[in-house]
């Protein structure tokens, strides 16, 4: 774990500086410009960061998150950093943060992914429940975790869970909606396809997808 608080003097991006860095009291050497950064607001998510042995030459992936915040004395810093070892589907069908509409140009917001205890990522969904002009102005929200549906902790306690799981479905993000549904979430270009289940049977109660589009400011009201 990356318990360390990184005091932050200044920020250069600069891909011909980007080089790869020993780490210090460490035969690590870390490569954050081959990493996947995202932010969401004061919270970053760096994933699939590159730690490599300089001895065995062995390279093992990370995900960490850290929040961005001010010292007592006014300084820039980053808190409560963690890291956990990326999981092997980490990447492979990441969810893209940020606004989208669907089909009846309603908002929906992804934010996210956090990392968390069990190393998988997590997304919140929402969609606000003042979209004027939309056909469908229902608030809704739910909860994503990537990977398979196999030991998914928020989706093991919706009834839907047990037989979705014997349908050996190969999505890769999973979660609770409305409390009571099942859903799964694939993230395809900019467009994120859901898929939500219910009942014992895990039948499949609907299906949309969302557009990633600019955010028309909407406030809850």
């Amino acid at each position: 774990m990356l318990k360390k608080t990184l005091i932050v003097s200044s920020l250069t991006l600069s891909s011909a500086m980007a080089n790869a860095a020993d780490v210090a009291n460490s035969n690590l050497q870390v490569s954050f410009e081959s990493a996947h950064l995202q932010g969401a607001g004061n919270q970053i998510t760096m994933l699939k960061v590159p730690v490599t042995n300089k001895e065995t030459g062995v390279t093992q992936f990370f995900d960490m998150s850290a929040v961005f915040a001010a010292d007592k004395n006014g300084g820039l810093v980053f808190k409560n950093i963690s890291s956990v070892k990326s999981v092997a589907f980490g990447s492979a069908n990441q969810l893209i943060a940020g606004h989208y509409l669907d089909t009846n140009m309603c908002s929906w917001f992804i934010e996210g992914p956090s990392v968390g205890s069990n190393g998988r990522l997590s997304w919140t969904i929402y969609k606000p429940g003042n979209n004027k002009g939309c056909e469908s102005s229902n608030k809704r929200n739910g909860q994503i975790l990537s990977g398979p549906l196999a030991g998914n902790e928020i989706a093991k306690g919706v009834r839907p869970y047990e037989a979705v799981l014997k349908k050996n479905e190969s999505n890769l993000n999973y979660g609770l909606y409305r409390n009571d549904y099942l859903l799964s979430a694939t993230q395809s270009g900019k467009s994120i396809s859901f898929v939500s289940y219910y009942g014992s049977k895990g039948e499949v109660s609907a299906n949309w997808t969302i557009m990633l589009a600019p955010n028309p400011g909407i406030k809850e009201e």
